[in-house]
């Protein structure tokens, strides 16, 4: 598990979830790509990931991603 400190719209949210790094691709294999599976969006300490939208979870999901790559 791994948690990642993002701001959304201006609002300090904690991610907690999965990292899988993807497989590389080869004339055989075409691979797949990293993915951070979020499982808590914590607000204040209290886990809000239940009245978040779908595409919201998406977003952060996301911007997780990316600062995991940015940062490894």
């Amino acid at each position: 598990m791994k948690e990642i400190y993002i701001t959304y719209e201006e609002i300090e949210l904690v991610l907690i979830g999965n990292y899988s790094k993807g497989d590389e691709s080869s004339h055989v294999y075409p691979g797949s790509d990293n993915c951070f599976d979020c499982l808590e969006v914590l607000c204040g300490g209290q886990d809000i990931i239940d009245i978040l939208e779908e595409h919201i979870i998406e977003d952060l999901e996301k911007l997780a991603l990316s600062k995991i790559e940015e940062i490894w």
